[in-house]
């Protein structure tokens, strides 16, 4: 009898473990295409109204799918990546601005920053969790180490850049680690100019012995060398933009001239051989346009009005050689596909400060619903032209075709309706999630009102308290700022704007009109603030100081490695 016992009670262990083999096994083939451009405006496309250039690839994906003409971003690239992948607020992993206002992301590859070492669960883990396959393809820019990149993040397979496309990796507007090294040098020179003199004077008067200017030389030499080497280490030089494939590096620097075409080759590549195993996957396809300075392939360049169109065009080409082949392999109708922008575009030079060509300033103009909305601000700001970003997103038999919506979302829900695509159990980390599923709006595009998914959603700049808050139509500004940058003092009294009928935020509305709503912002956020993951980083992880050993290298001695592999791209252009 007691052995008849414990063999039920195996059997039934049994039972139940191949009952859970079998869930896993046996998930539904449904697929998630999520492509993120870099810094692309919502006026940047036709679909958006945009008539200075055609993107007929993306409008064909808008044409059988909904518009969202209010996603929000946020203020820094890394920070809108971190949202995308786990649907969190960028502060709760330090991925905001810095103190030292140059630094609004992450400036060198030997800097320490990433979502592994706060254990964050990501689309890629989840994926992972559920025995289904996620490969990242493009640019990551949320780790440069080995144990941050995409692979040890849950992705199966990396194929891309460790950071956005910048002028230390192209030819045309360059600007050199060796340029920054020489700028800062002629900031310093007062300085170090006058501590030369005080230290060679001390000596012609015997104020201080020999071994002493010696070593007070020395000191001096050291800082400037520390100085070069910092320079060395930061994204302004051209062996920072690295091409890898999973943890080795396949090209340093990688060519600017083909490097977008070798992504969208392997793209291809995947949907035509891995993509047929039958299991469930998450491609992550990361554009390296159109940010500036502007990343064009040699068959795209001088194509249009300017740089900034080139590398739209080819982005858009890119979107249709990919949705090209996700249709030719018959993952058209179980694929759910996501085309965003991580940020709003930057119209200010990087390092000079100054406005760049205004030959696309467009970006900030849209039409939706056949109504012109002109928006203000940029990337880096809390104004709608530095947060509102183009969403598309398609689902044949679930998103109506050529729907468009104005409910107030945000990056951050990709990652819940992600997991509501899957029907995934939430777990208790999800309960940190700020985003929420889109799947409300996939039901009725016109749902009202538009705080229907967010009852407020917080746009926070730095560590420091929220910068501005949306509220349906109404968005609140309690920090200063300019059209550039969202840091600031906090306002005396904040501004509030009604951003359906003042899209450009020109005339506040009366604040004594509006004390229950800002009660209510403010005790909501206040408990919101109680959250204690919301508050575990003091410090952004952009201010961290790299080590220089932690240089991504293939080879030690020169940091140079020279892609040995077919370059051939033939076959992009005439299938």
């Amino acid at each position: 009898m007691k052995r008849a016992s414990i063999l039920l009670f195996c059997l039934v262990l049994i039972r139940l473990a191949s009952n859970t083999r079998h869930f896993k096994q046996n998930l539904p083939q449904l697929n998630v295409l999520l492509m993120i451009a870099d810094d692309l405006g919502i006026g940047d496309l036709s679909c958006y109204g945009n008539k200075n250039i055609k993107t007929p690839n993306i409008d064909m994906l808008a044409s059988e799918g909904i518009r969202f003409n209010r996603m929000y971003s946020f203020p820094s690239d890394s920070g809108g990546m971190a949202a995308i992948l786990t649907g969190q607020q960028p502060p709760k992993f330090g991925l905001v601005k810095s103190k030292n206002q140059s630094r609004d992301d992450f400036w060198s590859p030997a800097q320490q920053g990433a979502l592994l070492h706060l254990g964050a669960r990501n689309l890629g883990r989840v994926f992972s969790a559920n025995n289904m396959n996620s490969f990242f393809n493009g640019r990551w820019g949320l780790g440069f180490q080995p144990d941050t990149i995409p692979t040890s993040n849950g992705f199966l397979s990396f194929y891309g850049t460790l950071m956005a496309h910048s002028i230390g990796c192209t030819t045309e507007n360059n600007f050199l680690d060796s340029s920054l090294f020489w700028e800062k040098m002629a900031g310093y020179s007062p300085i170090i100019l006058s501590l030369v003199t005080m230290i060679i004077i001390s000596k012609y008067y015997s104020m201080i012995k020999f071994r002493t200017f010696v070593l007070l030389m020395f000191i001096l030499l050291l800082g400037i060398l520390s100085l070069r080497t910092c320079c060395w280490m930061s994204v302004y030089n051209p062996k920072a933009c690295i091409l890898m494939e999973n943890n080795v590096i396949k090209e340093q620097p990688y060519n600017e001239d083909n490097v977008s075409l070798r992504l969208i080759k392997n793209a291809v590549h995947f949907f035509k051989y891995r993509a047929k195993n039958n299991v469930p996957f998450l491609y992550v396809m990361s554009f390296l346009q159109p940010k500036f300075p502007h990343l064009r392939s040699t068959e795209f360049k001088n194509k249009t009005k300017s740089s900034y169109y080139d590398s739209i065009l080819e982005l858009d080409w890119s979107v249709g050689k990919i949705l090209k082949a996700l249709e030719k392999n018959n993952l058209k109708n179980n694929t759910l596909v996501i085309f965003v922008s991580d940020n709003a575009p930057s119209f200010t030079h990087p390092v000079t400060k100054l406005p760049l060509s205004p030959k696309h300033l467009e970006s900030n103009t849209y039409t939706a619903q056949k109504i012109v909305t002109k928006l203000r601000g940029e990337k880096g700001s809390n104004l709608e032209g530095g947060l509102r970003v183009p969403a598309i997103m398609r689902l044949p038999g679930t998103i109506p075709e050529n729907a468009e919506s104005n409910v107030v979302t945000s990056l951050m829900d990709i990652y819940p309706t992600v997991l509501d695509y899957y029907n995934f159990e939430k777990t208790v980390y999800d309960r940190a999630i700020d985003g929420k599923s889109l799947y409300p709006v996939f039901k009725d595009p016109n749902l009202s009102p538009s705080n229907s998914l967010h009852d407020q959603l917080y746009h926070f700049c730095d560590l420091g308290p929220v910068g501005a808050v949306t509220v349906g139509n109404l968005k609140v500004l309690f920090r200063k700022g300019t059209e550039t940058d969202c840091s600031g003092s906090l306002l005396d009294n904040p501004l509030i704007f009604n951003v359906s009928s003042d899209p450009e935020e020109l005339h506040p509305l009366p604040i004594n009109a509006h004390m229950p709503l800002l009660y209510h912002i403010k005790a909501s956020l206040k408990k919101y603030e109680m959250k204690p993951n919301l508050h575990q980083i003091k410090h952004s992880q952009f201010d961290q100081m790299p080590n220089p050993f932690d240089f991504p290298c293939d080879d030690i001695l020169d940091c140079s490695k020279t892609y040995d592999e077919d370059g051939s791209f033939d076959a992009l252009f005439h299938e």
